[in-house]
């Protein structure tokens, strides 16, 4: 019977420590999905300046990235690529802008990349 409670504790300690790890995992994707969308919002405005008229893509891939990883929410998080492409049609410019976020904790990496599309007006 003592064999037979001790395996039973064995398993659920092992199945708790799994189901922390995934916590962990989804806590830190979640960030890395935020900083690749903070990334994103910062591609936009430099493409999208207020009072200005529309930037290229390559005033975006020209900058220099944000530093994020002391923001609050975003520790040890940072913008780690963003991607940006345009085409003309028929007098209209349309971007496509792909952000990679990237988050360490500990010895456990999580990265997002997001891509979203625009257009000028």
């Amino acid at each position: 019977m003592i064999i037979i409670f001790s395996l039973m504790a064995a398993v659920m300690v092992k199945m708790m420590r799994a189901s922390s790890e995934n916590i962990s995992y989804e806590v830190i994707g979640t960030r890395a999905y935020a900083a690749a969308g903070v990334g994103n919002q910062w591609a936009l405005q430099i493409l999208f300046p207020l009072n200005s008229s529309a930037a290229s893509c390559a005033d975006v891939t020209s900058a220099t990235l944000p530093n994020i990883s002391n923001t609050q929410g975003l520790l040890n998080c940072r913008i780690d690529n963003i991607e940006c492409s345009s085409f003309v049609e028929s007098g209209v410019s349309y971007y496509t802008v792909t952000s990679t976020g990237v988050c360490d904790i500990g010895n456990v990496s999580t990265s997002r990349t997001l891509q979203i599309d625009a257009r000028s007006l």
